[in-house]
């Protein structure tokens, strides 16, 4: 076996680790806070961000009314609306959170760690254990460097809420896709 294999053979086994051990109930809440909100706005730093805009183009293409944290067309925050924040973990993070909940709006942090101060200000908390800090308990290890396995994990396990949220809301790719930019050509050369 390559050495390339190897290492992809580790990280997929890291990957249904993570993905696997997430709870079942933690989701179905998390589906239903989604489904009722007014505005959907979610947070995340650095890589995490990529992972953000993924999720919320998503929740877009379902007709959701989805936004990234600073972005220029993000709205104020407040009753009925909930923040989403991927790897509750930074100092900017905490802030973000806690200006929400002092706006009234319910907070989700999608964290390796719930007991910490991140999970206790949140409303509801979707454990997903992916390495952050290496060598920290209660984290899934990684053979990848810093918080690479979260991050990963964290993509795939937001869309596997959409392609949830698609089920729940009778949505088909066909209707997302009428709702995806028309200004890329895509559909046009395809």
């Amino acid at each position: 076996m390559s050495r390339y294999h190897e290492i992809a053979q580790a990280v997929l086994n890291e990957h249904k680790q993570v993905m696997l051990d997430v709870d079942d109930k933690e989701v179905e809440i998390l589906l239903n806070a989604i489904i009722k909100a007014n505005c959907i706005q979610v947070f995340g730093m650095g890589r995490m961000k990529c992972a953000v805009r993924a999720f919320v183009m998503r929740l877009m293409h379902m007709g959701l009314d989805a936004h990234v944290v600073y972005d220029t067309t993000c709205p104020n925050i407040g009753d009925g609306d909930l923040l989403i924040v991927n790897c509750a973990c930074t100092a900017v993070g905490h802030l973000v959170m806690s200006l929400a909940k002092k706006a009234g709006a319910k907070v989700v942090a999608i964290t390796a760690h719930p007991e910490s101060k991140f999970g206790q200000i949140s409303d509801l908390t979707v454990r997903l254990q992916g390495q952050v800090h290496p060598g920290a308990e209660g984290e899934i290890p990684s053979i990848q460097p810093m918080a690479a396995l979260f991050e990963q994990t964290i993509f795939i396990f937001e869309d596997i809420i959409i392609q949830l949220l698609m089920e729940k809301l009778k949505i088909t790719p066909q209707q997302m896709g009428k709702r995806h930019t028309n200004l890329d050509g895509y559909m046009k050369l395809n």
